[in-house]
């Protein structure tokens, strides 16, 4: 990490859109392959297992950092390299540009390794980037998100898919290979759980596509409360496909709500 940290610095000194969306659409394909000349290493840059470990290394980011307001999605692809160890794995190492993910500025450089064992069955990331948030105005932010969504009866459609984004990248991370990568393209339905704390729980169900391949039905289960990690806990359908836990099990008890969202987007308020 000390090596990664340095080489972003160095990156950083001498490296001197809104969606557009009509809330009643279905989201649609957040990220798609770029057209990119190889400018670096084995595999180049616009190679597809490059980019899928881009796209890998900021669901990791996004779910670590737990921020429904300071989302990243990849851009470009600058560098790429990758380690081919046999019997065990193979360990990308990638510069790329980011953009936010809700509103398509362009933000700073993230430097990263994304390692796929064959024995485990999710890469291994580091990850740091720069034009971070500050950490007051990223809170600030949360909290503003956090209040639209608790005291609406109808929480807006980019609320809940913010929200929603911060769970499935967890998904997306664990599901992630080198052969397939997946995204959140549909939120199918939402429903919120009344809670004695200040903690927001809500289930989903969402569909993760590949772009390429399959597709996952995901049932998502998520408790977020501002300051800490969110609990996800989930299960997809697909060929071969079985259940995963998030940052604690989210089983914790409450009551629902009676909201959902229904494919088109509309609200039925029970």
């Amino acid at each position: 990490m000390p090596r990664l940290a340095a080489c972003l610095l160095c990156l950083a000194l001498c490296s001197s859109s809104s969606w557009g969306r009509d809330p009643r659409e279905t989201p649609k394909l957040l990220w798609k392959e770029p057209s990119l000349p190889s400018r670096l290493g084995d595999p180049g840059a616009s190679s597809l297992p490059v980019l899928r470990a881009a796209q890998a290394a900021l669901h990791y980011f996004n779910y670590k950092l737990g921020s429904p307001s300071s989302l990243r999605a990849p851009e470009h692809v600058k560098k790429a390299s990758v380690k081919d160890i046999p019997g065990v794995g193979k360990k990308y190492f990638l510069q790329f540009s980011t953009k936010d993910l809700q509103t398509g500025q362009k933000l700073g450089l993230c430097l990263a390794s994304v390692f796929y064992l064959k024995t485990k069955p999710k890469p291994t990331v580091e990850i740091i980037c720069t034009r971070n948030k500050d950490p007051d105005q990223r809170q600030r932010e949360d909290y503003s998100l956090y209040l639209s969504i608790r005291d609406s009866v109808e929480p807006s459609l980019d609320d809940l898919w913010a929200l929603g984004t911060v769970g499935s990248s967890y998904i997306a991370w664990e599901k992630a290979t080198v052969d397939s990568s997946y995204i959140m393209t549909q939120i199918k339905n939402v429903k919120q759980w009344r809670r004695a704390d200040e903690s927001l729980e809500f289930d989903y169900s969402i569909l993760l596509s590949s772009g390429v391949s399959e597709s996952l039905s995901c049932h998502m289960r998520l408790i977020w409360k501002l300051g800490l990690p969110m609990k996800v806990k989930y299960e997809c359908s697909a060929e071969d496909e079985s259940s995963g836990f998030g940052d604690g099990s989210g089983a914790e008890q409450g009551s629902t709500s009676g909201f959902f969202i229904e494919p088109e987007s509309n609200f039925l308020v029970g």
